[in-house]
C-alpha cells in the first residue's frame, strides 16, 4: 500500500472543499475507485460541492449511505469516519483528523491519501496517523502545498 500525506491544504470549509473536489475529479479521471472520508458534519458537504461542479467537471458519487448497488458502482463514495465500506475500492482519501477505521476492516487498498489542512490541531492528529503507518511497516511520502518535498523519514 502506498501512502502519500498532502499537507497544508487550506483548512476552512470552503477553500478545503475546493481542494478535495480537484482531487476527486482528478482521481475520477484517472479511473481511481475512491473511498473518501471526511468529518460526520461534511459529507453532505463535500456531497454538495461535488454536485455543483460545473457540468465538464462531473464527478459521479454517491454518499455511504446510499443504496448498496449505487455504492458498488459508483467510483466515489463520501463516507464519515464510521461507514462501513461498501464495493472494491483502490484508492482511500482521509480528509478527517482521526485514523480511518475502514483500514482496519478492508484491507486492499493501493493506495491511501492522507488530507492535512493548515489547522495544528490536524498536523498532531497526521502526526500520530504518520506514526502508525510506520508501525505497519509502511512509509509515507510527503506532498507539502507550501514548499519543498519533504523525505519519508521527516513526516508531517
Amino acid at each position: 500500500m502506498h501512502v502519500a500525506f498532502y499537507l497544508n491544504v487550506p483548512a476552512p470549509w470552503p477553500a478545503r472543499s475546493a481542494y478535495l473536489c480537484r482531487l476527486l475529479a482528478k482521481a475520477y479521471a484517472s479511473g481511481a475507485r475512491v473511498w473518501v472520508v471526511v468529518a460526520p458534519d461534511e459529507v453532505a458537504l463535500l456531497d454538495q460541492a461535488l454536485w455543483t461542479l460545473p457540468a465538464d467537471d462531473f464527478v459521479p458519487h454517491v454518499r455511504s449511505d446510499a443504496p448498496e448497488l449505487l455504492l458498488r458502482r459508483s467510483p466515489i463514495v463520501v463516507a464519515g469516519p464510521g461507514d462501513a465500506m461498501a464495493g472494491e475500492r483502490g484508492v482511500l482519501v482521509n480528509a478527517q483528523p482521526e485514523w480511518p477505521a475502514v483500514l482496519d476492516g478492508a484491507p486492499g487498498f493501493v493506495r491511501v491519501v492522507e488530507v492535512v489542512s493548515t489547522d495544528d490541531a490536524d498536523k498532531t492528529a497526521a502526526r500520530r496517523r504518520w506514526r502508525r503507518y510506520q508501525a505497519l511497516g509502511l512509509n509515507p511520502v510527503v506532498h507539502d502545498r507550501t514548499r519543498r518535498p519533504a523525505t519519508a523519514a521527516e513526516g508531517p
